[in-house]
């Protein structure tokens, strides 16, 4: 039975369109720059905002903060891929406060270490943060370096991260 090529074209429509909800779209910032400043970016935009608008994170020197007020919140998983983080925990996530950070800062403690003898600051591996929007995506996250253009020991402050939207 030969079917009509409007039906093929259906079928292939519906079968595209079900591949590509499921896939995630990964995004790469680079050199966002946070060494004098502090910098805002929406996940949501894909972008580098004004304080004033929706930001989900900001950047200044090591520490990332998250938009509490804006309902935003966050966590670290460990000993873990960013390729293996495929669905968010249902639980776990925190809020900044005046006491304590949902990422927290300091070498070991939240997402790098700092080796003294030759000062370099490194992504520790096998963490992944955990971003949950005012929109109420969830949004896996992992810095890959700290270095302007990614090259070891150049200048500091200059995060380059990837992301992707998770279910």
């Amino acid at each position: 039975m030969k079917l009509p090529s409007y039906t093929l074209s259906l079928v292939s429509a519906f079968l595209f369109a079900g591949l590509s909800a499921n896939a995630q779209v990964l995004k790469t910032e680079k050199n966002l720059d946070a060494k004098s400043k502090t910098t805002f970016y929406s996940l949501e935009a894909g972008k580098i905002v004004k304080e004033t608008e929706k930001w989900d994170l900001a950047f200044n020197n090591t520490a990332i903060k998250i938009n509490s007020k804006g309902n935003v919140s966050a966590q670290i998983l460990s000993n873990t891929t960013f390729d293996k983080v495929v669905k968010a925990p249902e639980s776990g996530y925190k809020k900044d406060s005046q006491s304590s950070s949902a990422i927290p800062t300091g070498s070991g403690n939240g997402w790098y270490n700092y080796d003294m003898a030759s000062h370099a600051l490194t992504p520790i591996p096998g963490k992944v943060i955990l971003v949950k929007t005012a929109a109420g995506k969830h949004v896996k996250l992992e810095i890959l370096s700290y270095y302007f253009d990614e090259e070891d020991y150049n200048e500091t402050g200059f995060y380059t991260f990837r992301y992707s939207v998770i279910k």
